[in-house]
């Protein structure tokens, strides 16, 4: 395996000493209060500290400068303590963009405050340390907790904690395939969705909530999802063997593609990502599908269908499947993409990853050199996904086109399972 070229872990944002407050609260006010108090003393201890440095002689040094965010507001809405725990981690671990202020709503069924009024809220300033070229960056983290039989107050607390005349994120870190009324109500509120389909244990069903939701009203979000971001460098990749004009007519040959995705207990599903790349395969070179995809017999949660392709006259059939694997290497996405025109005649294609940093291509064509290739594309991570996908502001009508092809291919029986 090749030497690790993954970059440096990043600093992560932590809570300033004495800048947290929690207590149990009744309205949004409250909690903007308490903001603006924690602002105000930490105003006042950065003075303090800048007066006593000053006060030191010509070689003290330099106070730390800190700049407070003011770039864009993000919601994230979790369906468990743990899911929530994750998201605020992810946040910490920003870099480059961060929120001005984010809010984790929470409303886990298994730990219930009843139906008496109130909810449990945490407020932080976190800290992500200065680095060479920027100062210091501190921005809010509010976690509104409540009862699953209160969870309509967390929309009604959400849009007075938005801070005025900055762009609205919603980050829905649950289940995409049950959006409930809450997930309704906190669109309505937001310039941007962004999911994340892998999570979803019935992916026709997450397929099939995001596409009523591109197929909704025209004044929608736009929609992000993070199983499609993971498949931005095997998009690139398979593009780049017919780039060349020679290699152009290949493409329609291919008859078959064989995608082998993530199937452990350890990690989210690949399957949606299966579903998206082809999708996009099939969307791009004008497949056409019959229905959904069918279980191989003897290959558990092996799935295959075999589509159209070509103008009338001159059509064949194109052979998808997909396999599952348990290594962890395919990282809640794919481990290899294998393509074959006119029956591997025309030349085979192979997209695969070799560990946590690296992925090779291989291409055999009678049209082409043969060559093998390893590029880097380090496996993301859940805030390297969050944070590109906090710069895009603009609908995708490619992954669109991609989610409507794959939404028409799931199939209803398969179940994933979240991860241990």
């Amino acid at each position: 395996m090749a030497a690790s070229r993954s970059e440096p872990q990043r600093p992560v944002a932590h809570p300033i000493p004495g800048a947290s407050w929690e207590a149990r609260v009744l309205d949004a006010g409250e909690i903007t209060a308490q903001l603006n108090a924690l602002w105000r003393r930490q105003a006042e201890a950065r003075a303090a500290e800048s007066a006593s440095s000053n006060g030191q002689g010509r070689d003290a040094p330099w106070p730390m400068v800190t700049a407070r965010a003011a770039t864009l507001n993000l919601i994230a809405a979790a369906r468990s303590r743990a899911d929530a725990g994750r998201v605020r981690q992810t946040i910490a671990a920003l870099s480059d963009l961060y929120p001005s202020r984010a809010t984790v709503l929470v409303a886990d069924p298994s730990f219930g405050n009843g139906v008496s009024p109130g909810m449990d809220v945490r407020v932080d300033l976190l800290e992500q340390e200065a680095a060479r070229g920027r100062p210091a960056i501190v921005f809010e983290c509010v976690t509104v907790d409540v009862s699953t039989e209160n969870e309509r107050q967390l929309a009604s607390i959400a849009s007075p904690l938005l801070v005025p005349d900055l762009p609205d994120f919603l980050w829905w870190s649950a289940d995409t395939a049950q959006a409930t009324a809450l997930f309704a109500e906190l669109v309505e509120i937001s310039d941007r969705l962004i999911v994340d389909s892998a999570m979803s244990p019935h992916a026709a069903g997450a397929m099939q909530t995001l596409l009523r939701f591109v197929r909704g009203a025209s004044e929608r979000p736009a929609l992000s999802d993070f199983a499609w971001a993971r498949l931005s460098p095997w998009r690139r990749l398979t593009t780049q063997f017919f780039d060349v004009p020679a290699a152009l007519p290949i493409l329609d040959l291919i008859d078959e593609a064989t995608l082998t995705y993530a199937n452990s207990p350890t990690s989210w599903s690949g399957f949606t990502s299966a579903l998206l790349y082809a999708g996009w395969l099939g969307s791009r070179l004008h497949w056409r599908t019959p229905g959904e995809l069918l279980p191989v017999r003897g290959e558990p949660n092996t799935w295959r269908a075999t589509l159209r392709a070509g103008a009338a006259g001159k059509q064949r059939e194109v052979t998808l499947t997909l396999r599952p694997t348990t290594r962890p290497l395919a990282a809640s996405t794919l481990l290899d993409v294998r393509l074959a025109a006119d029956g591997g005649r025309a030349g085979f294609f192979t997209v695969e990853r070799l560990d946590d940093d690296e992925i090779s291509t291989t291409s055999d064509s009678p049209e082409m050199p043969n060559m093998v290739r390893t590029v880097f594309a380090r496996i993301p991570t859940e805030a390297d996904l969050l944070g590109e996908e906090l710069r895009d502001f603009g609908r995708d009508p490619i992954y669109e086109a991609a989610l409507e092809f794959a939404a028409d291919m799931a199939p209803e029986g398969f179940m994933g399972v979240r991860p241990r």
